[in-house]
């Protein structure tokens, strides 16, 4: 298992926003642990936030609000209460079909499309108009070995500025 034993939590990937001109504004790491692309490496920076706690990547759920970690994979995520500062929040979790790893590629273009497509039912703004942007979290080759397959799509604001609310519904 790519030099994971059986008992190790799999490390998912993190993937940059698409900016509008269809280029990606962080190319991929090479590994799970860093593929968040900036998204949930923050596991060692959440002791020192008020309010969070460390979260399974492969546990959250649809309205759940973290911290973007700084790395680009990772095992666990801050989460936070919703109503405290957090810099994302998640929108839609994509199931994936079992079977040979789909790739990088197929995975994170994917998990663009599952994103933005379910952005306005989400935010209930259209996604080219708002203020918020996404981004999201792929299954690694190691973590997709041991099961995972789920996409977990985040809504972030565009410049990286703290959200203190919940952005379902918000219009924004």
């Amino acid at each position: 298992m790519d030099g994971m034993n059986e008992t190790q939590t799999p490390v998912r990937t993190a993937r940059p926003r698409v900016c509008d001109d269809g280029d990606v504004n962080a190319s991929p790491a090479p590994r799970r642990a860093l593929a968040l692309a900036a998204g949930l490496g923050l596991a060692a920076a959440a002791a020192g936030i008020a309010g969070c706690s460390n979260a399974s990547v492969l546990s959250l759920d649809v309205g759940d609000c973290l911290h973007l970690p700084e790395s680009n994979s990772v095992v666990t995520v801050a989460t936070t209460p919703c109503s405290d500062p957090h810099q994302a929040e998640v929108s839609t979790v994509v199931g994936l079909d079992d079977g040979d790893f789909p790739g990088d590629a197929a995975l994170n273009s994917r998990a663009e499309t599952a994103c933005v497509d379910g952005f306005q039912d989400y935010v209930a703004s259209p996604y080219v108009s708002s203020a918020l942007d996404v981004t999201w979290l792929v299954p690694t080759r190691e973590s997709w070995a041991q099961g995972d397959r789920q996409i977990i799509c985040l809504v972030r604001t565009m410049d990286a500025e703290t959200l203190t609310r919940s952005v379902k519904g918000s219009g924004l």
